[in-house]
């Protein structure tokens, strides 16, 4: 709150007024920067890229039969001493992004991709080194080799075919990623020190909107900026801006938090738990677990 007052953004909390502000037509995602980011418009531009978008999470509904073994794989290997953002949430959202694009991913990209803020820099303006990264992922991702059917591939067709413009082709594969990796890392990290700490299992969607990763998003009006709260029950969003890979995300985190709880099964402690300190973005900085033998 502090944050946001010191940037001059007013805050919209509550359920109803939350859902309100998510669907009106009177604020908008676009601060006016011309950003070819599909979170930083509105209007016909808006929905042309997110229709690009929508389609390359759409391959991955219902969630891959390979995908999901890797995934059950990494949590298998966990062993009895693991941290669960770096050796349980990280390699899962990695896997999980990775499939998204169709590319591998290794530690740097990840290092880079935790790195960009996406939109949540646009009141300050200052996050450097948040823009340096996104820089170098878009360099990256353009120069990368795209497997046919991959969503890397699908980006340049609609490029090709006229439906994404230079800039929109060059930065929203950074935006596709962090959408898909930041807020999956958050929420398996938090959900999984949940199953840990012996808090009794509840549906992925019912744990998403407990924790909700991303507790806020900024919206434009007439008087200004405002944050809009997403704790209330709203974590994928409302409104023309809602989530469009919900349904993947939920569906990790079916699969991934099933396997931690038979990890878990027999018992274990959490040591040495440190949380981030971002303004927006609710997460675990790391936490020890220690499975009872």
């Amino acid at each position: 709150m502090d944050e946001f007052e010191r940037h001059g953004i007013a805050v919209v909390e509550g359920r109803d007024a939350a859902a309100r502000a998510l669907r009106s037509p009177e604020l908008t995602s676009d601060p006016g920067l011309g950003s070819p980011s599909v979170l930083l418009r509105d209007g016909d531009g808006h929905a042309r890229v997110r229709g690009v978008l929508r389609e390359i999470i759409a391959t991955l509904e219902p969630f891959p039969d390979a995908v999901r073994a890797d995934v059950e794989t990494v949590v298998d290997a966990l062993g009895t001493s693991f941290d669960l953002v770096r050796d349980f949430a990280r390699p899962v959202a990695g896997l999980v992004t990775a499939a998204v694009l169709g590319v591998p991913l290794d530690d740097v990209f990840l290092d880079h991709l935790e790195a960009t803020t996406a939109n949540l820099d646009v009141f300050g303006g200052t996050d450097r080194q948040g823009q340096a990264s996104a820089f170098r992922l878009s360099v990256q991702l353009s120069r990368a080799p795209a497997e046919p059917g991959s969503g890397l591939a699908a980006l340049r067709a609609a490029h090709a075919a006229g439906r994404l413009d230079d800039d929109e082709l060059a930065i929203n594969p950074v935006v596709l990623a962090h959408a898909a990796y930041e807020n999956s890392l958050n929420f398996l990290a938090s959900a999984g020190l949940s199953l840990a700490s012996g808090v009794a299992r509840t549906s992925a969607r019912d744990l998403a909107a407990e924790i909700c990763p991303a507790r806020y998003v900024l919206r434009f009006g007439s008087e200004g900026p405002v944050a809009i709260s997403l704790t209330d029950g709203l974590p994928f969003g409302l409104g023309r801006h809602a989530c469009p890979g919900s349904g993947v995300a939920l569906a990790e985190a079916e699969i991934a938090l099933r396997a931690l709880a038979d990890v878990l099964s027999g018992g274990c402690r959490v040591e040495d738990v440190r949380w981030k300190t971002h303004p927006v973005f609710r997460g675990l900085a790391s936490a020890r677990v220690l499975v009872s033998v």
